[in-house]
């Protein structure tokens, strides 16, 4: 049996700070900084990963603070966390909570890129959280060493503890599933306007997930928990929706060629969107009326790689005023699934791919006025799973046949025995030779799009136009057959003349392109170099500093292929029972990942 319970570490104390002469070898006497990474580990649980979506990346530093020789060091940072405690019986037959660890490492130096580790500490919670006290206060023994002066010190950190129980109405459904142990009146969060960390309105906004994964709320007049969690991700239907991740996702979109029967009418309106080719804006896409497929040339956010592929687009995309779906990406994977599921061998005109984008966007907004999903997603950014349950449209996913995998699994300590991408992709890609297309729902980094693979070419069908290309509002397709290309820039030495005879002058490069895939092929190194390369780039370069959290990992460069069927009754399972080996780092709470 397990219990849930929101822990949050609300404050950290270091008594008792470094003493002079405790200054990192090499280094000027300038000011120092001390910093704090916390990591949730929990109980032992070996390699095993949630299937059923990405869940959101926790903050897990603090601030800097200045270090003041002897003085005591403070950090309001906030960190919270759900973990479910697995439940042991005492002595006298009391139940009691099995182990559930949280770390600290103190870090220290003149800046964040050159702090080293001085100590580590700690913490097992399960035993407060078995006492049922709401708040607590513990010292922490932590040993700090810095250029070989040792200290003892001691990290005081105050913890609040609020369970999470399922309370049903007659309906059976859960309606508010956060009560605070003991009375309704213990005040847990009643001193919530007295927190220092308010977030700016993009960190506030609902549909993007912050970078830490930390949602706090803006108000200081909300005193309970069930509130102020309620109300942390209250949608603003419309803010970027990846706007955090824009330094991640954004492509530029360069020359634009319109197709051969394209209408004479959109020549000028070409013209004007080759004038603006880094960033593109919503009234370029809107000259052109008609419904036809658009050859574009994409680069890639880190500009070594260049796509050439066919291009359809809606006429607007999910965050739009006249679809207000702003969180919707899950409800409209699912509509667009049951549509190609149910018109085989075709694909959507613009009328109807915008007819999809408002059925899926009104579906999602039904969704939200239900209690019963709310409580369970303030966000609104409901799980695959639950859309499934929710028989949007009779459609259900198929375990055996879809796959979990990782970007460059071979490259983390931690991911070693995991599917990789490239063997992910062979499945995908053997199956795509047989006779009837096959329509997936991929989830990856907190998003969902809808690949259809059949023989002759692969489609990407996205609501989000901003996965595109920065400053892109419609949602659109991207076709990958024949015609589509990838090249990717290669610089090489030009030697001079000067060089050839002997004289000593400085080499100059050249930059060119080499084809480096074409034919529907293009479509896998488009996930890997479009959307995966920087993040896969920026946790290889922190793996080699250190171990990177599995957490961390497991929420930027994990993607799943959820196989998708037509129901033969909405009554139907959404889900079926068994699962392919490639599915063994499964677990079936992932509320309860009991990560690093």
């Amino acid at each position: 049996m397990t219990r849930k319970f929101l822990v949050k570490v609300e404050k950290m104390r270091l008594l008792q700070g470094l003493e002079d002469g405790m200054e990192v070898r090499g280094e000027d006497r300038g000011e120092k900084v001390l910093a704090v990474q916390m990591r949730w580990k929990g109980a032992p649980r070996a390699g095993m990963v949630p299937f059923r979506r990405a869940s959101r990346r926790r903050k897990d530093s603090s601030g800097e603070r200045v270090a003041k020789p002897g003085a005591p060091v403070e950090w309001d940072d906030e960190f919270e966390n759900l973990c479910c405690f697995s439940t042991v019986s005492g002595d006298d037959h009391v139940q009691n909570f099995g182990p559930w660890h949280v770390s600290f490492s103190l870090s220290y130096g003149e800046s964040k890129e050159k702090m080293v580790v001085i100590g580590k500490a700690s913490l097992n919670i399960a035993e407060m959280a078995s006492n049922m006290e709401s708040r607590v206060e513990k010292e922490v023994p932590i040993r700090l060493q810095v250029a070989g002066v040792a200290r003892e010190s001691t990290l005081l950190v105050f913890l609040s503890f609020a369970e999470i129980r399922d309370s049903q109405d007659s309906t059976g459904l859960v309606q508010n599933p956060i009560e605070v142990n003991g009375s309704a009146n213990n005040g847990l969060l009643e001193n919530e306007e007295e927190r220092k960390n308010e977030q700016n309105h993009d960190e506030a906004s609902v549909g993007q997930t912050d970078s830490d994964g930390n949602s706090e709320t803006n108000s200081g007049n909300e005193s309970r928990l069930s509130s102020s969690f309620g109300n942390r991700l209250d949608l603003v239907k419309k803010a970027p929706f990846f706007s955090w991740k824009r330094r991640r996702l954004s492509f530029k979109s360069e020359k634009i060629k319109t197709s051969e029967d394209e209408n004479r009418n959109d020549i000028a309106s070409t013209s004007a969107q080759n004038e603006n080719v880094t960033k593109p804006t919503r009234t370029a896409y809107q000259s052109s009326t008609t419904s036809n497929w658009e050859t574009r040339d994409l680069t890639s956010r880190d500009g070594s790689t260049k796509l050439r592929a066919n291009v359809f687009f809606a006429s607007f995309d999910q965050r739009s005023d006249k679809a207000a779906g702003g969180s919707a990406c899950t409800a409209l994977v699912a509509i667009i699934a049951h549509w190609l599921q149910s018109n085989q061998n075709m694909m959507p005109s613009r009328p109807e791919f915008d007819k999809l984008i408002i059925d899926g966007s009104s579906e999602w907004q039904k969704l939200c006025n239900n209690n019963a999903y709310v409580n369970d997603f303030p966000n609104k950014h409901f799980d695959l799973e639950t859309i499934l349950h929710a028989d949007l449209r009779p459609i259900h996913v198929s375990r055996e046949e879809s796959y979990i995998g990782f970007f460059g699994p071979e490259k983390f300590e931690s991911l070693k025995g995991a599917m990789s991408f490239d063997e992910l992709w062979n499945e995908v890609e053997t199956k795509a030779d047989e006779h009837e297309p096959r329509i997936y729902i991929v989830s990856w980094n907190d998003h969902f799009f809808v690949l259809k693979a059949d023989v002759n070419a692969y489609y990407i069908i996205d609501t989000l136009g901003e996965r595109l290309f920065e400053g892109c509002e419609q949602a659109y397709i991207l076709r990958f057959d024949e015609s589509t290309s990838i090249h990717a820039k290669i610089k090489t030495q030009k030697v001079s003349a000067e060089e050839m005879a002997g004289q000593d002058t400085a080499n100059s490069k050249e930059e060119s392109e080499e084809i480096i895939c074409s034919d529907r092929g293009c479509c896998k190194e488009y996930i890997k170099r479009f959307l995966a390369a920087i993040p896969l780039q920026e946790l290889e370069q922190e793996e080699k500093k250190e171990t990177v959290p599995y957490y961390s990992l497991h929420q930027r460069l994990q993607i799943e292929f959820n196989f998708t069927r037509s129901s033969s009754s909405s009554s139907s399972s959404p889900i079926s029972s068994s699962a392919t080996t490639s599915t063994s780092y499964l677990i079936t709470d992932d509320e309860c990942l009991d990560q690093l």
